[in-house]
C-alpha cells in the first residue's frame, strides 16, 4: 500500500458554491448543528485507510452527514473570515467511488486555497472559508489563532483520484482532493488548520505635525515625549548635512589650488575639534601593489584601504578612519573578503524567515584618470552599464591607472584570477545624471557640462540653465507609533544621496547589485522586476495574516480613507482583500481594481477641492493651494491616504486614475526640478519670470519678494522670504528672486499636502527600488500604458509652418505617422504624449478635446521647421506642439525622434 502527502496555500481568493444537484438532507440533529454555525471552507491533512465492507458503504452511502467521524473543538469564528492555510493528504488505499456532500447551502466563499504538491504523489487538499457580513465598515486583520484539528472521513464512491470533493468538518466546511492511490469508500484522515479570527483595527490614526505652532487640517501637535526624540534626529542630519557641504567646499578649494587636498573624504574640522582622531597602523598584505585596494578592520569597522604610489607590500601604513556620525552604530563583521562601504555599515545575514541576498561578489575595475582631474577631485564614467562617481586618489595624476571595486549581479561577468575590466567613457554634454558613489555606494546626482564632464564649478548663486534642488525628506516619528512624521525641503541637486539597497529591519533584501542590473533594463523589464520584487520579498505572507477592507459605496472615500488610516506601516505590505458593504461580490482581484478606480477617481475630482488641473494640461492635476478652505478639517488626513493608496497600488500592480504634474513625480523619484520645470503648472507665469532677465533695470518695475495668491476668489500676499514686502526686486539680487520663485512654486506653496503625500507614499515603497525609473516611467506605471487610437489622433491633428496646407501630404508627416502607428508600440507613443503634451493621458472624448494652457480646445499640432533651426524635434508642451524637422529620410526621423523622446526625461542638451 502506498502513501502520499501534499500541501494546500490559499493565496488566490475565488468562488466556490457547491452545486445543488450534489446536495442530499441533513438529519435533524446536523441540520440544528448548521444552523447554528456559519460553515466555513479550510483546507485538511487527509489520511486513508482500508475501505469499508459493502454493508458498511450502503450505510455510508445513506447517512446524513457521512463525511465525518469526529467533531471539532474549533475556537469561534468571530467577524470576519480569511482564506488560505496548509493541508497534507495521506493515502493508503486502492479504490474508488463517490460521496456527494450533505448539507444546506453553503455560505459564499471568499477564498480558495490551490493546491501545491509536497509530496511525490500529488495529492493536495485546498482551503475554502467561508465568509460573514462584517458588522460595520473598517479594516479587519485576518490571522488563525489555535491548534490544528483532526478528523477522519470516507471518500465518496464516485470521485477519482485528483478530483475534489467536500466534507463538513465540525463547523466547517472543507474541500478535499482525493490521493491517487485512494478510492471511492476509503476513509481519510484529515487534519484541519485553526479557524481564521478576525479582529477590528483601532480607530483612524492622528497625523502629528512636524512644525511648532503649524496644525490643523488634520495634524496635531506633537508632543512634548515625541519632540525630544525627534530632536536628536534633526540635529544628527544637519550635522551629516554640514559635513557634507564642508566636504564639498573642500573639494572645490582642492581643484582651485591645484589638487592639495586628500582624495578620501576629508575630515570635518569641528568634529576633529571635539574628538582627536585616531590613525591606526596597518600591514600592507602580500600581493598589493600601489593603487590597488584592500580591506581591513578597525574597531568592527571595515573598510577599504587604496595603497600608495610609495608604498610596496609588507610595508606598514598609517591610515585614519572616516568620521562616523555620532547615531550610527559600528557595523557588525563582514564575511572575509568582502568589501564594504566607508560611511554605511554592512548588511548582516538574513534570517531563515526572510528573504536571503547572499554577500555580494566584488568585481575590480581599472580605469585611467582623465585629462585635468585634480588629486581629491571627482570624476565619472561608466562601469557595467552604471554611472560611477569616482574619487581621485592622493598621488594620482591624469593618465595614471586606479582601480576600485562594485558588486556585481551575475557572477559569469567576473573572470576568476582574470585582468581588471577596463572602462569607456561615457559622452553627455549639459545635463543631470544619477551616479553611484564608490565610496559608501550610495546614488547621487552630478551635473554634466557642455563638454561631457563632470561639472564640479562651484555655483554661487542661482542659475535658470544649471541649478537644481532635489526634495530632503526626513522621517520622524509621530505621536501616534502607527503614524510616522516629517520634514520636506529643498537642497542643491549635488547634494542630494540615497541607499543602493532595500532593508527591511535592519537585513539587507535587495542589493545594490540588483537594482544596478535591474536599471539597464527595457520598461517593461523594470516593471517586471520591480513588481517580483514587492510580491516575492516586501509582501508579507498570507499565512502571516492580512487586511480584509469593508467599505459602503454610499461613503466609499470616508469609509476607505479610515480604513487605511487605522493600519500600521507593517500591515500595509499585507494583502489586502475588499468588501462591499451588503453585497456577495468576493474579491477575487476584481474588487481591489474596482477600489483602486473608484477611491482615486473621487479623491482626484476638482469637485473635492484637493486637486485642481493644471494651467496647461487638464489631463495632469496639481495640488489645490486651497485645499485647506476646500477640507479644513482633514485634508491633510486626504493627501497621507491618498499617498498610501498610490502607494499600495504601485506595490500590488493595480492603477490609479490620476495624472499628476511632472515636478510631483520627479518629488516622488528625489529627481532634479529645474527653473524649466515652472513652465509645466503655469507657462504665463513662467514667461514673465523668464523675461525679467531681458529687462535693463528691474526697480522700475517696482516689485518685491512677494506673490500674490488667489484663492476662492480672495487675494493673498506671500512673502518669499523673511521680511520679503520689504526687499525690493533689483538685477543685483533678480538670481535670488527666480530662486525664491522656483522653490515657492515647486515646494512651499503646498509643502504640507505635499509632505503628507510623500509620507504616505513611502510608508509602503521603499525609495531605493525607484531610482531605476524615470518620470515618465513613473506615470506609466501609476497610470498604466493607454491605449491611444492612431486614427483619432490623426483625425484631430493640425498643421502648421512648413506642413501648412500640405498636412498628411507631406513627405515628412507622412513618415512621422508611419512610424508611430507601424513601429512604436503603446509605450513609446504614451512617452512620444509624455513629450508633446506633458502627460500620457488622452481625454475620454478623445483627442478632439485636448486643451491648452489657456483651457481652451488646442489639439495636437506638427509644426514643421528647418533642419537649420533644429536638428531634433522640440516640443512645446503649452500648445500641444511638436516642432518637427523636415528630414530627408523616414530612418532619420525615426533615430532622431526617439533620441529626442528618450532625453526629454534627462534633461540633457541634445542641440
Amino acid at each position: 500500500m502506498g502513501s502520499s502527502s501534499s500541501t494546500s496555500r490559499g493565496n488566490s481568493a475565488t468562488t466556490t458554491y457547491p452545486a445543488s444537484r450534489n446536495r442530499r438532507s441533513l438529519t435533524a440533529n446536523q441540520q440544528q448543528h448548521h444552523h447554528h454555525n456559519h460553515r466555513r471552507r479550510t483546507s485538511a491533512n487527509a489520511t486513508s485507510s482500508a475501505p469499508p465492507t459493502s454493508h458498511q458503504r450502503q450505510q455510508h452511502s445513506h447517512a446524513a452527514a457521512p463525511l465525518t467521524t469526529a467533531t471539532s473543538s474549533a475556537p469561534p469564528y468571530n467577524i470576519g473570515v480569511s482564506g488560505g492555510s496548509e493541508a497534507t493528504t495521506t493515502s493508503t488505499t486502492n479504490n474508488a467511488s463517490v460521496l456527494p456532500v450533505a448539507g444546506r447551502s453553503i455560505p459564499p466563499t471568499t477564498a480558495s486555497a490551490s493546491a501545491t504538491t509536497t509530496g511525490s504523489t500529488g495529492n493536495a487538499a485546498s482551503l475554502l472559508s467561508a465568509t460573514s457580513t462584517m458588522h460595520r465598515p473598517g479594516a479587519y486583520s485576518i490571522s488563525r489563532e489555535g491548534t490544528h484539528q483532526v478528523f477522519r472521513v470516507q471518500i465518496p464512491h464516485e470521485v477519482r483520484p485528483g478530483q475534489e470533493f467536500q466534507v463538513i468538518a465540525g463547523t466547517r466546511t472543507v474541500r478535499v482532493r482525493c490521493p491517487p492511490q485512494s478510492r471511492g469508500g476509503h476513509y481519510l484522515q484529515i487534519t484541519v488548520p485553526p479557524d481564521p479570527v478576525a479582529r477590528q483595527n483601532a480607530r483612524m490614526a492622528v497625523l502629528t505635525s512636524a512644525t511648532p505652532g503649524v496644525e490643523g487640517g488634520g495634524a496635531v501637535a506633537m508632543s512634548e515625549s515625541v519632540r525630544e526624540v525627534n530632536a536628536e534626529v534633526l540635529q544628527s542630519a544637519a550635522q551629516q548635512l554640514q559635513i557634507q557641504e564642508q566636504q564639498q567646499q573642500q573639494q572645490q578649494q582642492a581643484e582651485s589650488s591645484g589638487g592639495s587636498q586628500s582624495g578620501n573624504s576629508p575630515a570635518n574640522p569641528q568634529v576633529m575639534e571635539q574628538q582627536q582622531p585616531t590613525t591606526y597602523m596597518v600591514t600592507v598584505p602580500p600581493g598589493i601593489s600601489p593603487g590597488i585596494q584592500f580591506a581591513v578592520e578597525v574597531e568592527g569597522q571595515r573598510m577599504m584601504v587604496t595603497c600608495p604610489d610609495n608604498v610596496q607590500s609588507g610595508m606598514n601604513l598609517r591610515i585614519l578612519p572616516p568620521q562616523r556620525p555620532p547615531t550610527q552604530s559600528s557595523p557588525p563583521n563582514l564575511p572575509s573578503g568582502i568589501g564594504t562601504s566607508l560611511d554605511r555599515p554592512p548588511e548582516e545575514r538574513l534570517s531563515t524567515s526572510a528573504p536571503l541576498v547572499s554577500p555580494p561578489m566584488m568585481q575590480m575595475f581599472e580605469v585611467v584618470v582623465p585629462p585635468g582631474t585634480m588629486p581629491g577631485q571627482n570624476f565619472s564614467l561608466l562601469a557595467n552599464g552604471q554611472r560611477v562617481l569616482v574619487t581621485c586618489p592622493t598621488h594620482v595624476r591624469p593618465g595614471q591607472k586606479v582601480r576600485f571595486q562594485l558588486p556585481i549581479s551575475n557572477p559569469n561577468d567576473k573572470t576568476k584570477d582574470g585582468p581588471a575590466v577596463q572602462l569607456e567613457y561615457e559622452s553627455i554634454k549639459d545635463g543631470w545624471a544619477r551616479t553611484i558613489r564608490v565610496t559608501d555606494l550610495k546614488f547621487q546626482w552630478i551635473r554634466m557640462n557642455e563638454d561631457g564632464e563632470i561639472d564640479l564649478k562651484s555655483v554661487s548663486r542661482f542659475d535658470i540653465q544649471h541649478s537644481a534642488y532635489i526634495r530632503r525628506l526626513t522621517f520622524l516619528k509621530g505621536n501616534d507609533p502607527r503614524m510616522r512624521t516629517g520634514k520636506i525641503c529643498f537642497c542643491a541637486a549635488n547634494e542630494s544621496s540615497v541607499e543602493s539597497s532595500v532593508k527591511l529591519d535592519g537585513k539587507e533584501v535587495v542589493s545594490y547589485a540588483e537594482i544596478a542590473a535591474a536599471h539597464r533594463g527595457s520598461y517593461e523589464k523594470k516593471a517586471d522586476w520591480f513588481q517580483e520584487i514587492c510580491r516575492d520579498r516586501l509582501r508579507k505572507p498570507w499565512s502571516d495574516g492580512h487586511q480584509l477592507i469593508v467599505v459602503r459605496r454610499s461613503h466609499l472615500l470616508h469609509d476607505s480613507m479610515a480604513a487605511v488610516m487605522s493600519l500600521s506601516r507593517s500591515k500595509l505590505t499585507e494583502f489586502w482583500r475588499f468588501e462591499f458593504y451588503g453585497e456577495t461580490g468576493i474579491d477575487a482581484g476584481g474588487l481591489a481594481r474596482e477600489w483602486f478606480q473608484l477611491v482615486t477617481e473621487q479623491i482626484f475630482n476638482p469637485d473635492m477641492g484637493l486637486w485642481l488641473p493644471s494651467a496647461t494640461n487638464q489631463m495632469a492635476m496639481r495640488i489645490n493651494t486651497a485645499s485647506e478652505i476646500s477640507c479644513p478639517e482633514d485634508h491633510l488626513i486626504y493627501f497621507r491616504f491618498l499617498g498610501r493608496v498610490m502607494g499600495k497600488a504601485l506595490f500590488d500592480g493595480q492603477l490609479v486614475a490620476g495624472h499628476m504634474v511632472r515636478h510631483i513625480y520627479k518629488h516622488i523619484l528625489g529627481w532634479p526640478v529645474m527653473f524649466d520645470d515652472l513652465e509645466l503648472p503655469d507657462e504665463g507665469y513662467y514667461n514673465s519670470l523668464k523675461s525679467l532677465l531681458d529687462v535693463d533695470d528691474i526697480e522700475d518695475l517696482c516689485m518685491d519678494f512677494t506673490f500674490t495668491e488667489n484663492a476662492l476668489g480672495e487675494n493673498r500676499v506671500v512673502e518669499l522670504m523673511e521680511g520679503g514686502k520689504d526687499v525690493p526686486v533689483t538685477n543685483d539680487n533678480l538670481p535670488e528672486f527666480l530662486e525664491a520663485n522656483l522653490k515657492y512654486h515647486m515646494m512651499d506653496r503646498v509643502k504640507p499636502q505635499q509632505t503628507e503625500l510623500l509620507l504616505g507614499f513611502f510608508d509602503i515603497i521603499p525609495e531605493p527600488l525607484l531610482t531605476i525609473f524615470d518620470f515618465q516611467e513613473l506615470e506609466l506605471l501609476m497610470c498604466g500604458v493607454p491605449v491611444i487610437d492612431i486614427d483619432d489622433w490623426k483625425a484631430n491633428t493640425t498643421y502648421s509652418g512648413h506642413f501648412e496646407g500640405k498636412g498628411e501630404k507631406a513627405s515628412t508627416v507622412q513618415w512621422f505617422w508611419e512610424v508611430i502607428q507601424q513601429e512604436f508600440d503603446q509605450e513609446t507613443r504614451a512617452r512620444l504624449l509624455q513629450f508633446v503634451t506633458g502627460s500620457s493621458g488622452v481625454p475620454s472624448r478623445g483627442f478632439s478635446v485636448l486643451q491648452g494652457n489657456d483651457g481652451s480646445i488646442r489639439q495636437f499640432c506638427i509644426h514643421g521647421i528647418k533642419k537649420e533651426n533644429s536638428l531634433y524635434p522640440r516640443s512645446h508642451t503649452c500648445f500641444n506642439r511638436i516642432d518637427l524637422p523636415i528630414y530627408s529620410s523616414k530612418n532619420e526621423l525615426r533615430e532622431k525622434l526617439r533620441v529626442a523622446i528618450a532625453t526629454s526625461a534627462t534633461g540633457f542638451d541634445i542641440e
